[in-house]
């Protein structure tokens, strides 16, 4: 049985040639799925699977750059917090010691 399910991937921007960036249908396509014959929304969805691409690179690597500067502040915060403790824990060992 062939694939007739819709490919959309809830991200639909669409690009200067009017292919969306999330599935990679045409505008029309998108527009008139459900009202498309089987055969055609098989062939189409063949079509979006041999191309092996979905959603759009630039989001994800700019998606990965945000994750990465969260995690540099979050690590930097754990840095200060622990030698904060460490000051601390030195502090506590210098009295005990002497």
């Amino acid at each position: 049985m062939p694939d007739t399910r819709n490919p959309c991937i809830k991200l639909c921007r669409f690009d200067a040639a009017g292919t969306c960036l999330g599935c990679r249908r045409t505008r029309a396509e998108v527009k008139g799925w459900k009202r498309l014959p089987e055969d055609v929304r098989a062939a189409i969805n063949d079509r979006i699977r041999t191309a092996g691409v979905t959603g759009p690179p630039q989001r994800k690597r700019k998606d990965e750059a945000k994750r990465l500067r969260k995690l540099a502040r979050k690590i930097a915060k754990l840095e200060a917090k622990l030698t904060a403790l460490r000051a601390e824990r030195d502090g506590l060992e210098a009295t005990r010691a002497g």
